[in-house]
């Protein structure tokens, strides 16, 4: 790209002459990174062993030492570039409209960290996502220097080369995964990821063959990863023009592909979808001009998911085909077929406790130290006891319940409601309580809902019922979150109505510690109008980049990488919908956005 002034070229010269050595954070932020799988004892404080799943010690192995490391590497680039500012070697871009929205996001994740009923949260993070005040400024301050490294193709291309170090290393790990060789399960696997006090241990993992958590503990992580790093690897195998480094690039594509894919996540294949059909307008002319390249490569692809699909029994068609809303909804309606009853009513007050659905309501209480129980209308109902201390109701309109009473722990009485697991704890005084998920005793609350997601609670992998739960916070969290991280802490947990509804079977052991929805993630830990500034950050972006790349007048690499950009960031906030913000992942979005804004802020400039 030609600069039309000398003036412009004089500067581009200076800026871009800097040296590999200040790009050194950066790059370990893209290549290594997302790699880091170790694990870390931790000694939980009690404000987050209340909201855990029991105990005071956790082991995190994919979380803690990214975040540890993505702050001092953020730091290191900050100082980097401080030198280059104060050296006049790299002055501020002129960019105030997306620098005001950053403050605004910045004071707003201050404020709701200070205002924070669980501070010691807001600053390092919760269990298993370490995503706190200073890992939020990571994110803010890596889009900062992005939009001001990039100045020329030269830095494009140590980003771009960054990315596919990493594409190569995790591609490799997916795959061995996918196809039931999971390194990270042989021995030698096991003892590099794992602490002192566990080496020699074996290791259970969630995930088995057919799927891709690679280095960044869940599958819809994966996901979100493959929706940044497709469009790039593809836009760059089909742009160059040198024969080997396009075979290359192809490699590295085949492989984004396969990781995007082999993950099983409706969240990153919705997102590459809608990147899709927005790239064939932006690259309509490239699509035409290079059709040849364009056959080889969607031949690769739909080799690969044929292969994927084959091994796998069908399970990459059947994950697309639920991506259908109408495919969704037959679901839906099907579970709700099956579902024997609607619970309106899941409470305790002292030593009486009431379970009312659409059919009945069942009162029990304590007196003189036996448990009874009671219909509405205060009718005594007959009950029979096993040897074993199994509680069973005479009456077949109560058949969908049991009690069951231990001689060794009287104290402790284990129900089964149509199939739900509630475990109940009656105290001297003869008053209930639940024991937790997380052992904790505790009393059932009654939480506001989204109705929009009555009957519809098992949407989207039951999304609809946390969905449904966290709309309504947001009246809670309009000018200051609840904290960075805060959401678990602050997500109604004993809300034992909304659980028991989740499907056939309820939902009632497990922590939701995130809303699987990056927005919502913000909204509630941060507040809307951190919200706001961020989506008017993407807004102003995704307009600025529609209006640069609509007319696909491409020809030079800084263009190409920029459109490519473009769709990477589409499809990340696509995904974001139903994916959450982690630290495996975000970092990479923070600085493609950064690049995004400087290469079209690259752009701009050269058509002055």
């Amino acid at each position: 790209m030609k600069l039309k002034n000398e003036n412009n070229r004089k500067y581009y010269n200076l800026i871009t002459d800097k040296e590999l050595g200040y790009y050194v954070p950066i790059i370990f932020i893209i290549s290594v990174l997302p790699l880091i799988f170790h694990g870390k004892v931790i000694n939980l404080p009690i404000e987050e062993a209340n909201f855990w799943k029991g105990g005071i010690i956790d082991i995190d192995f994919f979380c803690y030492y990214k975040s540890l490391f993505l702050i001092i590497a953020t730091l290191a680039s900050l100082i980097a570039y401080g030198g280059l500012y104060l050296n006049n070697r790299l002055p501020l871009q002129n960019e105030k409209k997306y620098y005001v929205l950053m403050l605004i996001y910045l004071v707003m994740v201050l404020l709701s960290t200070l205002m924070s009923q669980y501070k010691h949260v807001s600053v390092v993070g919760f269990i298993n996502m370490y995503q706190g005040i200073f890992v939020l400024y990571s994110y803010i301050v890596l889009m900062f220097i992005l939009i001001n490294y990039i100045r020329g193709e030269r830095d494009i291309k140590i980003v771009m080369n960054s990315f596919i170090v990493l594409v190569i290393v995790e591609g490799i790990i997916g795959l061995s995964q996918y196809f039931g060789y999971d390194f990270f399960k042989t021995t030698l696997g096991q003892w590099l990821i794992s602490p002192n006090v566990l080496k020699g241990e074996n290791l259970g993992f969630t995930f088995g063959k057919y799927t891709i958590y690679g280095t960044m503990y869940n599958t819809n992580f994966v996901g979100s990863f493959g929706a940044l790093v497709l469009p790039l690897t593809t836009i760059l195998y089909i742009n160059e023009k040198d024969k080997r480094k396009s075979i290359a690039f192809g490699f590295v594509s085949l492989l984004a592909f396969a990781t995007w894919l082999g993950c099983n996540s409706r969240a990153g294949y919705l997102g590459i979808t809608v990147a899709f059909i927005i790239g064939i307008i932006v690259f309509r002319k490239i699509i035409k001009r290079q059709y040849k390249k364009v056959l080889i490569i969607s031949t690769c692809f739909i080799l690969i998911t044929i292969i994927f699909n084959t091994v796998s029994g069908g399970r990459v068609l059947r994950q697309f085909t639920r991506l259908n809303p109408v495919t969704e909804a037959e679901r839906i309606e099907n579970i709700n077929k099956q579902q024997e009853i609607r619970f309106e009513e899941v409470s305790i007050k002292d030593n009486t406790f009431t379970v009312r659905t659409n059919k009945e309501t069942l009162i029990g209480y304590m007196e003189e130290s036996h448990l009874k129980f009671k219909d509405e209308n205060g009718k005594i109902l007959g009950v029979t006891t096993d040897k074993e201390g199994k509680i069973t109701f005479i009456d077949e309109k109560y058949s969908g319940y049991s009690f069951t009473l231990y001689e060794d722990m009287p104290s402790y009485i284990n129900a089964d409601i149509y199939g739900r697991n509630w475990d109940l704890y009656v105290t001297e005084d003869q008053s209930f309580n639940v024991i937790s998920f997380n052992n904790k005793l505790a009393q059932p609350v009654e939480a506001p809902r989204c109705k929009l997601f009555d009957g519809r609670e098992t949407f989207a992998s039951n999304r609809g019922y946390i969905w449904s739960r966290t709309i309504p916070m947001l009246k809670d969290t309009l000018i200051i979150g609840y904290g960075p991280d805060n959401y678990p802490l602050a997500f109604p947990q004993e809300d034992y109505v909304g659980r028991f509804n989740v499907g056939n079977k309820g939902m009632t052991d497990i922590v939701i510690d995130k809303p699987h929805n990056m927005y919502l993630q913000t909204a509630i830990n941060t507040g809307v109008i951190s919200l706001l500034a961020l989506m008017a950050i993407w807004i102003i972006y995704l307009f600025d980049s529609f209006i640069i790349y609509k007319d696909g007048n491409m020809e030079s690499f800084t263009e190409y990488m920029g459109a490519a950009t473009f769709l990477s960031i589409i499809a990340y906030l696509v995904a974001g919908l139903f994916n959450d913000n982690v630290v495996s992942v975000a970092p990479l979005f923070w600085i493609l956005l950064g690049m995004g804004i400087g290469i079209n802020g690259m752009i701009k400039t050269a058509k002055l």
